[in-house]
């Protein structure tokens, strides 16, 4: 299970749709999907405890800024997920090239503030 209290970050490779591990690393031009919550406003808005739509998409109003390893990852979608409350989805794309090692900090910006983990990344 992923979440904080397993150590292990809401981040799925969506070439086998499972959970980024040590087992299942990243990869090179790997797309994958990350789970986050308190991306803050969306466009459409969204009212407090409603499920997102996903026909608009509930589009973060400020993207986010994600990179691995210090690397710009190209982020084609920040917003909510769909059918979700209060989950946000960011769908980006692992650079050509990036380091490798067992604890590679994927960290997410936005309006001023930082998250980071750490994944396991492979050429």
């Amino acid at each position: 299970t992923a979440g904080p209290l397993t150590d292990i970050p809401v981040v799925i490779k969506a070439s086998n749709q499972q959970l980024v591990t040590a087992s299942n690393p990243l990869h090179f031009n790997d797309q994958i999907w990350i789970y986050a919550t308190g991306l803050g406003a969306t466009l459409p808005e969204v009212a407090a405890g409603t499920p997102a739509p996903s026909a608009p998409p509930a589009l973060a109003v400020l993207a986010p800024d994600v990179r691995l390893g210090g690397i710009p990852l190209a982020v084609s979608y920040a917003g909510l997920a769909p059918g979700q409350v209060g989950v946000y989805q960011i769908t980006a794309r692992a650079p050509a090239k990036a380091p490798t090692g067992t604890e590679v900090p994927l960290t997410i910006t936005q309006g001023g503030v930082t998250a980071s983990v750490t994944l396991r990344v492979v050429d």
